[in-house]
């Protein structure tokens, strides 16, 4: 319950209203006197003041004006006799959150002080929300220095700057590339670095919607907009504005949504399903998919004007076996944090470790590359990932190290790759010498020629030394 500072000079008044309230449970202290007021406030520190405008000489207007510089965060209401739209406006533009005429109806005063103060903690709450969000955010970091990944974080850094100088509305951003490639990580760094961007991060997940709730979802419905709908629910449009909101993987997109989308982004307005009226927005909008849209557009299942409103700014991520350099970077920044969360000290990677993860393709990018290493770090006994520690048994593959290496101009062993192709065409054709020859586009002879020099056995293809 608030503390309440009653500041009134009718002194039957504000016992009756202090009596009132303590009986509700709130803490009260009354204060007659206008020259003493700002020290009674000192002292107590309410949560909520309720003050009369006229005290004796004392302009109550420019005792609010006093508390809210020394307090912003402490509520007020005026209470006075003299009550009109110009007085009403005032005392609002002084900082009161709410206004009443005399004689006050203590229900009513009760109600009043129950909406600021819950008003004021949800405000709280946000506030709180946002700056342990803004914390969170300022740590994002867009990690690596390769070429690819430089290149990346200029195009950012012009777009950020852009933004800055800019005296229109932001166009959407589209961020392409592979699934894992971090896509979520860019956008919530743009975020965090564009300026007047206040509101919250709000994120949906396309393809993890249910297509009869993706309208509701974004725009909001209104109580008994249909079956389900008991109360009013602001979309995230509303819950983003002055933020961003980031819709992943907006090539899953329903096609009815789709023109709905692309009115909201073209008017800045939505309407909430089941409500007649629009409502404005101000936010950033980040799509990001892995899709090829164009094909999709072509084929008829994304709509051409929605894919030019969202590609005004393009930013593709590059996929992990494109930027092999940075591999070691991300996997140290990992393994930090690994050690943190999980409480094991000194946790690296042997350098045979360090090796193997340099040579592999990642397919699943920077988010296979995260999974792996913290997979690893559940399963081992001490704090030295091994390459046996890794949970992927095709890393080791030497016809893919051979390609890494050639792509980074690097020697090979290339009698290492022509076993391995020969010990996978044996597997693929069971053992069998001349469907495996067909399959090399050699002679049987040949085959069992490389076979013995290799030590592997005809019957299986398998190591087997002599």
């Amino acid at each position: 319950m608030p503390k309440l500072l009653i500041v009134e000079d009718e002194i039957s008044l504000a016992r009756s209203m202090g009596d009132a309230l303590s009986g509700n449970g709130h803490e009260v202290r009354l204060v007659h006197v206008g020259e003493r007021v700002m020290s009674a406030f000192r002292e107590f520190a309410p949560h909520l003041v309720l003050l009369d405008l006229r005290l004796g000489g004392v302009n109550g207007l420019d005792l609010l004006q006093q508390m809210k510089a020394e307090a912003p965060d402490t509520e007020a209401i005026v209470i006075t006799a003299y009550g009109s739209v110009e007085v009403a406006v005032d005392a609002m533009k002084h900082g009161a959150a709410e206004f009443l005429t005399k004689p006050v109806d203590l229900d009513v005063l009760s109600v009043a002080i129950e909406r600021v103060w819950s008003s004021s903690q949800a405000r709280r709450r946000l506030e709180q929300f946002r700056n342990v969000q803004a914390g969170q955010l300022k740590q994002i970091q867009i990690l690596g220095e390769s070429p690819e990944m430089q290149a990346v974080r200029r195009q950012i850094d012009r777009l950020i700057h852009r933004a800055a100088a800019a005296t229109t509305d932001m166009p959407a951003i589209l961020l392409t590339g592979e699934t894992g490639t971090g896509k979520d990580l860019v956008a919530n760094y743009i975020h965090a670095a564009m300026p007047h961007r206040s509101g919250p991060f709000v994120a949906l997940n396309c393809s993890a919607v249910p297509r009869e709730l993706f309208e509701s979802e974004l725009f909001g419905h209104q109580r008994g907009a249909f079956s389900g709908a008991t109360a009013d629910k602001p979309g995230l449009f509303e819950t983003a504005d002055g933020g961003t909101l980031f819709l992943d993987e907006v090539g899953d997109l329903p096609a009815e949504l789709q023109p709905k989308l692309l009115r909201a982004l073209e008017t800045r307005t939505v309407r909430r399903v089941g409500e007649t009226r629009s409502r404005s927005f101000d936010l950033l909008l980040i799509a990001a998919t892995n899709r090829d849209l164009e094909a999709q557009v072509a084929a008829g299942k994304f709509r051409q004007d929605l894919y030019y409103r969202l590609k005004v700014v393009t930013i593709e991520l590059p996929p992990l076996r494109d930027r092999v350099d940075d591999v070691t970077l991300l996997a140290t920044h990992f393994l930090n944090q690994l050690a943190i969360k999980y409480d094991v000290p000194g946790l690296k990677l042997s350098e045979a470790a360090l090796e193997t993860l340099n040579q592999y393709s990642w397919p699943g990018n920077v988010r296979e590359l995260q999974h792996a290493l913290e997979s690893a770090t559940l399963t081992i006994a001490g704090s030295v990932i091994e390459p046996n520690d890794l949970p992927m048994p095709t890393m080791v593959d030497p016809v893919r190290r051979a390609m890494r290496a050639l792509e980074h101009d690097r020697p090979i062993n290339l009698e290492e790759v022509e076993k391995e192709l020969i010990q996978q065409a044996m597997r693929r054709t069971g053992g069998n010498v001349s469907a495996a020859a067909r399959l090399l586009s050699i002679g049987r002879e040949a085959l069992r020629y490389r076979l013995a020099k290799f030590g592997l056995s005809p019957e299986r293809g398998e190591n087997d030394a002599k």
